[in-house]
């Protein structure tokens, strides 16, 4: 009857090899696209990671390096980047308040403050929950304790007074 084998056509060790090389070139193609990208994430990485590895070197330690409270405070002050100062509002050390005057802040969680460039009642008074979430978890505080403490209300008293 009918002989339907396609090996048996002329040209068709050529289509073979036509078929190979499309199918190497476009797996070629697939591994290099993916290769790229993968490159490309790597290097954001790398760079992410080169930033924070900058920010590191900048922080200047103390001769106290080793002092338990200073390595503390230096951890702490690595993060002040993550706080929005555009929320609370912006302060220096010369502007600064005497945040012992609220209850619950002694002199090592005023430093703590003071390490992520929180210096005034005012700003204490304008944290939202979500920047005593952040500020607590920042300066390694007891969660919870902001609120119990009412830190923002005495805060808001105390700008009023000054």
């Amino acid at each position: 009857m009918f002989e339907l084998n396609p090996l048996n056509l002329p040209d068709a060790q050529l289509q073979h090899i036509i078929m190979l090389a499309v199918a190497g070139l476009l797996g070629f193609i697939i591994g290099y696209v993916s290769r790229q990208r993968l490159i490309s994430e790597l290097e954001r990485q790398l760079v992410s990671v080169g930033d924070a590895v900058d920010d590191c070197r900048q922080i200047r330690l103390s001769p106290d390096t080793y002092n338990e409270e200073s390595i503390i405070l230096n951890r702490i002050r690595a993060r002040a980047g993550e706080v929005d100062y555009t929320r609370i509002g912006l302060a220096s050390a010369d502007e600064a308040d005497d945040l012992k005057e609220i209850i619950g802040i002694g002199p090592f969680l005023e430093r703590k403050l003071h390490a992520i460039g929180i210096y005034t009642f005012r700003q204490i008074a304008n944290f939202t929950s979500q920047d005593i979430d952040q500020i607590n978890d920042i300066i390694e505080f007891f969660p919870g304790r902001i609120e119990r403490d009412r830190w923002v209300s005495q805060a808001a008293e105390l700008a009023k007074k000054k």
